[in-house]
């Protein structure tokens, strides 16, 4: 059994730490082709997949971004995105982390602090995965973003005429 297929069935609010469990009806136009949906924010579309092609890497998936600023990695594997989660508090702060430089990441870290229902799931991810706090987590998202070759993503064609139609604006 997955890491992931473990933390899907431990008895914890989803929605506390901003990671509803979600199918692929969710998708979007932006929704890379061969993507799983693992989760999703609950506001603005914004939902997590991994990628068939893409190993275990975690990716965001925001249609509320400048087209072509859609889709960015977020974790090389899922224990990895969860250890971020103990550091940074929130998913929010992991997903938006790709447009702040790090003062800016730090500041909303510092005055987000986690809810006591977040802490509570928290204790739940070290007590029955082991999972451990990130040290560094905005270094950690700024490597792996700056890394990653988004020319390995690929995209509905209505993504394709959205892009196109932008270039025309």
């Amino acid at each position: 059994m997955t890491l992931y297929q473990k933390f899907k069935k431990l008895r914890i609010d989803f929605s506390a730490i901003e990671f509803e469990q979600t199918g692929n009806e969710d998708k979007y136009f932006c929704t890379p082709i061969g993507a799983r949906l693992i989760g999703r924010a609950g506001v603005d579309g914004i939902h997590y997949c991994f990628v068939r092609g893409q190993g275990e890497m975690v990716f965001a998936v925001n249609p509320s971004n400048e087209v072509g600023k859609n889709v960015f990695p977020i974790a090389n594997t899922f224990e990895e995105l969860l250890r971020l989660l103990l550091s940074c508090g929130s998913m929010a702060a992991i997903e938006q982390a790709h447009s702040w430089d790090e003062e800016q990441f730090e500041e909303f870290v510092a005055e987000n602090p986690p809810t006591s229902a977040q802490l509570t799931v928290f204790d739940v991810l070290r007590e029955k995965l082991g999972i451990t706090p990130m040290e560094e987590p905005f270094t950690y998202l700024r490597q792996l973003q700056d890394r990653y070759d988004y020319g390995m993503l690929h995209f509905p064609k209505e993504y394709y005429e959205y892009l196109d139609a932008q270039a025309y604006d």
